[in-house]
C-alpha cells in the first residue's frame, strides 16, 4: 500500500516522500500537503493552458467514491415510464467511472449498484444474487414511495 500512495504523491502531485515519511502521514499533514500542492499548481499553470482529454480523463476518486455507503444511485435524472436500467460497478466497486457514458443515456432511467460493506465478495454468482436481491428491495421501496407520493395529490 505504500508503494501505492508514495507512486499517487509522486504522479499527481509531485511530492516525493521516504517510505519511512508515508508511514508517518496523518490525516492532517495530506490536508497541508493538499493546499500547499494546490496553491503552487496554481501559480505554476499558464492561464493560457487548455483542458486536455487527457486531463479531463483523469479521476480522481473521493473516500465515498472508494468505499461507496449507497447499494443502489440513481445515476440520471430522467423522467420516463421505460424500464429502468441497472448496471453494475466495474472492479473496484463503485459506478462513479460509469456516470460519463451514463449520462447519454436519455431513454431510460439508470440505476447503478455498488460494492458496499454487506455484498459478498466471495463468488460471482454470490455477488449477482445479492444484486438481484437488492434490485428487488430497491423497487419495491420506489413504488411504495411513488404509490405513497400518489395518494397525497
Amino acid at each position: 500500500m505504500g508503494v501505492e500512495i508514495k507512486q499517487t504523491l509522486e504522479r499527481d502531485h509531485d511530492i516525493s516522500m521516504s517510505a519511512k515519511e508515508i508511514r508517518a502521514l496523518t490525516f492532517a499533514k495530506l490536508d497541508q500537503l493538499s493546499v500547499s500542492t494546490a496553491k503552487s499548481s496554481e501559480a505554476a499553470v499558464p492561464a493560457s493552458e487548455t483542458v486536455t482529454p487527457a486531463t479531463v480523463a483523469s479521476i480522481r476518486y473521493e473516500l465515498h467514491h472508494l468505499c461507496p455507503t449507497e447499494a443502489v444511485v440513481e445515476m440520471n435524472h430522467v423522467d420516463t415510464e421505460a424500464a429502468p436500467l441497472f448496471v453494475i460497478h466495474a472492479i473496484e466497486g463503485s459506478v462513479v467511472l460509469l456516470s460519463s457514458v451514463v449520462s447519454k443515456i436519455s431513454t431510460a432511467k439508470v440505476y447503478g449498484f455498488q460494492c458496499t460493506t454487506d455484498t459478498p465478495l466471495t463468488s460471482v454468482p454470490d455477488l449477482a444474487s445479492h444484486y438481484v436481491k437488492v434490485r428487488y428491495v430497491y423497487c419495491d421501496i420506489a413504488a411504495q414511495r411513488l404509490d405513497w407520493d400518489n395518494t397525497k395529490m
